[in-house]
């Protein structure tokens, strides 16, 4: 009887680590998706942002480098050897652009920031321990 309990825990516990993961795989691509359509955002519309960049007192330019950073980074998420590396940068860069909007009047809202900061922190806090193992 106590063996066909820890089969069921074990079946139980197996489960739940699936759901996890199959959540934080969710969350991944949410997040890069997001970031991604960001970083392409830049190079779309590329006079508006040198624009905003300017009264941030950034070079215009830089919008095309943030821009870069972003879409690199969302590509890197799925790479679990990379993606806390890339978390890492790219929620500096996150850092930055709510400093921009907290210091400057603009209607770009603090919000996107903070949430990017936060799925950014849980992508790279997960994947951190994944980085480089031996094969």
């Amino acid at each position: 009887m106590e063996e066909q309990t820890s089969v069921a825990v074990s079946a139980a516990s197996h489960w739940r680590r699936r759901i996890g993961w199959g959540l934080f795989v969710i969350v991944v691509a949410l997040e890069a998706l997001s970031l991604g359509e960001a970083g392409l955002s830049k190079f779309q519309s590329r006079e508006g942002w040198e624009h905003w960049f300017g009264v941030f007192g950034y070079p215009p330019q830089m919008a095309l480098l943030v821009g870069a950073v972003e879409l690199v980074g969302a590509g890197l998420l799925f790479l679990p050897r990379l993606a806390s590396y890339a978390s890492i940068v790219v929620a500096m860069v996150m850092v930055g652009a709510l400093h921009a909007v907290l210091t400057h009047e603009t209607d770009l809202g603090w919000f996107d920031p903070i949430l990017h900061m936060f799925f950014l922190t849980i992508i790279g806090a997960v994947q951190w321990k994944r980085r480089w193992r031996r094969a």
